[in-house]
């Protein structure tokens, strides 16, 4: 990362809000199957500067992406520690479903990484990292398939 992180420009993010953002990670594999985020987790990241530079690294652009573990996603490794207390954090069901609620309005991106191994669970891992930005309005509730 070459950008400093700056509390200030996502400050928003840190109060109390009406919002909720639900949705679903997924990745197809075949036989109108899919792989989830079940077991794992998804994170809600305020859009600001920061996290936007770290979304052009991983994914290419800052819209909506995915990126297979196949191709080696480039994951910052000196993410700063400020940074990392603004992103919420919630567990997928076993359906790959997450929700966030009291979600205030703003720029957010909702990441999630889908990761499986073959049936005996040898092997290199599959899957991949997905995000996609969205806005969020008061009181709204945004609903987001995270998929390629």
């Amino acid at each position: 990362m070459t950008s400093p992180f700056n509390a200030s420009d996502v400050a928003w993010s840190r109060t109390p809000g009406t919002a909720t953002v639900e949705g679903r990670a997924a990745i197809p594999a075949g036989g109108g199957a899919s792989r989830t985020c079940a077991g794992g987790e998804a994170q809600l990241l305020p859009a600001g500067a920061y996290a936007a530079e770290m979304m052009r690294i991983v994914f290419g652009n800052e819209t909506r992406g995915y990126a297979p573990l196949a191709s080696s996603p480039r994951y910052p490794t000196n993410i700063a520690a400020d940074f990392k207390s603004t992103v919420r954090r919630i567990g997928c069901d076993p359906e790959g479903r997450f929700r966030f609620d009291g979600v205030p309005a703003g720029r957010w991106y909702v990441f999630s990484n889908v990761m499986w191994r073959n049936v005996t669970g040898e092997g290199v891992p599959e899957g991949g990292a997905l995000m996609q930005r969205i806005d969020v309005a008061d009181g709204a509730r945004a609903n987001v398939l995270l998929t390629p």
